[in-house]
């Protein structure tokens, strides 16, 4: 390969498709062949130059493009996005894909915004001829204005409106040689054409069109673009500025997710036009599109000034719980912002993940990695937590979130405190508390949705159990060994001796009428009683007199369960079911002082 006859040099922040298609132009070749006699296209498609080379280019890629161009290696390296690999942290994650097609939603790879005026050049020969250049830092979504011509970028084409998103083309009809670089390279759009014969749109980049007029950006917002793109340059630390792009990335999702809560961030025109990009968004692709950052300059230079007003408030956990909240209040089911935060934490900043983490802890997956945590609190034992939260604990604590679904509160308060107290995962905590989620539905990880159900703020739920368990910490020495009481009725049933006995102490019902005392109700007592002692519900109680039974029997038996549970914890029992509580209800009572005691002699007969 010998090198071209002619060449360019590259201009100031020139991107490696500018420059392609700069000397396309000059050459009158297509920006393939000169892709190919580069080196840059083999062992891709044919008909396309893959969307990484803009990423970053092999040794030997650059050593031919050099070659071929009469540039040098630092020349060639400098038209792609590597440089930026350590302060701009979704570069390096596109890099780090095994799918090299791929590309960090914060990326405009395909299609970047651009300033008219930039693309227009300046009076120089080679300007003139071949316009102004593609710079790569459009490629950013956090660049969205041009600082020198005072303007916002344009999103797309002011002809044909092409893009409106991203696509997988490094450059559009990459075989055609007849266009100016700021001349649009989409295909036309005219569905009766044969493939042959479409052409492309052809309109003009480097002026503005009539439907396209951008205001002018604010002096705040130019300033807030010249600190990002300060940021970018060599003068700041790389790794302070990665963790503020992460962060500024994390908090501007965090706004569209919960929005309209950052409505008083921004200013009357911003909010109008933000709030159409919201409403615009809904769609069955709504959760990916949330960390998409918006193409329209305008409404993304209004979220990111936003997320960083954010970043420097004093009271950094103060506000996003307000945002927080309000997500949750939008999309409890799914709560899509706490998994971004959790693939992308280790990216951001101590201050950030500090004031994110008792925010977010109520909505965080379980089940892996994520849900295994180490013990947080030592001031009480995870022993002293019954399966099913005391009722005097649940009323002044948290009977305000119940809603309609008390039970499974009540059941998660007690999951939550136990693995605060010894750790792992919440499924272990439930394993602990002898909860089978075989036999309820226990999804810990689809807890969200029963928040919603409850009508209950999770971040709210979460201060209110971390005040009780204070409160158990307080005062260890006043409360209940439950898991000893659990284990020493683990197999457990009313004997029949025992049982005899306890209907012998109840009084006789007037009339003829003599209820049954078979060891279908001896297995339903024995359940209430375990219940009571254990403060447990009877959904996970030993059935042993039960599994002893033919099972046609336990079929029997089964379908008569609830009944005679509800008969024996209605507020209003019926006669006989008062009087066998009443003595049920001293037996329970003898029984754990005599477990707690450690005199109780437990089995079945």
């Amino acid at each position: 390969m010998h090198p071209l006859p002619r060449s360019l040099e590259p201009l100031p922040g020139e991107s490696l498709v500018s420059y392609l298609l700069r000397l396309s132009h000059r050459l009158g070749l297509p920006p393939l062949h000169l892709a190919r006699m580069a080196g840059l296209a083999n062992g891709f498609h044919r008909t396309r130059i893959s969307r990484e080379l803009l990423l970053d280019l092999t040794p030997s890629q650059v050593a031919g493009f050099a070659h071929l161009t009469r540039l040098s290696p630092q020349e060639v390296t400098q038209l792609t996005l590597l440089s930026w690999r350590d302060r701009y942290p979704p570069i390096a994650r596109s890099l780090n894909q095994s799918q090299r097609t791929w590309a960090d939603t914060w990326l405009f790879l395909s299609s970047p915004r651009f300033c008219t005026s930039c693309l227009a050049g300046n009076s120089t020969a080679t300007q003139r001829l071949h316009g102004g250049p593609w710079h790569k830092s459009w490629h950013l979504p956090v660049v969205f204005a041009c600082i020198r011509h005072e303007q916002f970028l344009e999103p797309c084409c002011p002809h044909c409106g092409r893009p409106s998103s991203g696509s997988e083309f490094l450059i559009p009809r990459v075989n055609d040689n007849r266009l100016h670089p700021a001349q649009c390279r989409w295909t036309s759009a005219e569905p009766q054409a044969k493939k042959r014969m479409t052409r492309a749109c052809g309109g003009w980049l480097n002026e503005a069109g009539p439907h396209c007029i951008q205001p002018r950006p604010t002096a705040a917002s130019l300033q807030f673009q010249q600190a990002i793109l300060t940021r970018l340059s060599s003068s700041a630390p790389a790794a302070e500025t990665a963790e503020y792009f992460s962060d500024l990335r994390m908090v501007a999702t965090l706004i569209s997710t919960s929005w309209p809560e950052a409505r008083y961030l921004m200013d009357t025109a911003s909010v109008e036009k933000v709030d159409v990009y919201v409403r615009g968004r809904h769609g069955p692709h709504e959760r990916q599109a949330r960390d998409a950052p918006p193409r329209d300059p305008i409404v993304c230079a209004a979220v990111l000034q936003a997320a960083d007003r954010v970043l420097a408030a004093e009271d950094l956990s103060g506000v996003l719980s307000q945002f927080i909240r309000a997500a949750f209040r939008s999309s409890p089911s799914h709560t899509p912002w706490v998994r971004l935060l959790a693939r992308h934490e280790h990216a951001c900043s101590e201050r950030l993940q500090a004031a994110a983490e008792p925010l977010t802890r109520a909505f965080r997956k379980v089940g892996g990695s994520q849900g295994i945590r180490a013990p947080i609190r030592d001031d009480y034992r995870a022993e002293h937590i019954p399966a099913f939260l005391e009722h005097d604990w649940y009323q002044r604590h948290l009977a305000r979130f119940s809603g309609h679904a008390p039970k499974f509160l009540r059941r998660a308060a007690a999951v939550q405190l136990v693995q605060w107290s010894v750790g792992g995962s919440r499924s272990d905590a439930a394993a602990f508390l002898g909860i089978n989620p075989n036999r309820v539905q226990f999804k810990v990880a689809s807890e969200p949705r029963f928040w919603a159900q409850a009508g209950c703020d999770p971040t709210e739920l979460d201060a209110a159990l971390r005040q009780l368990a204070s409160e158990l910490g307080a005062h260890p020495h006043l409360f209940v060994d439950y898991r000893r009481r659990r284990e020493a009725l683990r197999d457990w049933a009313l004997d029949r001796t025992t049982w005899i006995d306890l209907i012998n102490k109840m009084q006789p019902l007037p009339g003829s009428i003599r209820p049954d005392f078979d060891d279908r109700k001896r297995q339903e007592a024995s359940v209430f009683v375990w219940a009571q002692v254990t403060q447990g519900e009877h959904l996970f109680a030993p059935r042993t007199i039960a599994a002893k039974q033919p099972s046609n029997v336990r079929r029997r038996w089964a379908q008569r369960r609830s009944t005679t549970w509800f008969q024996l914890t209605r507020p209003d029992p019926l006669p006989h079911y008062a009087e066998l509580r009443r003595v049920l209800d001293d037996y329970a009572r003898r029984l754990a002082s005599a477990i707690d005691s450690g005199t109780a002699c437990t089995g079945e007969s």
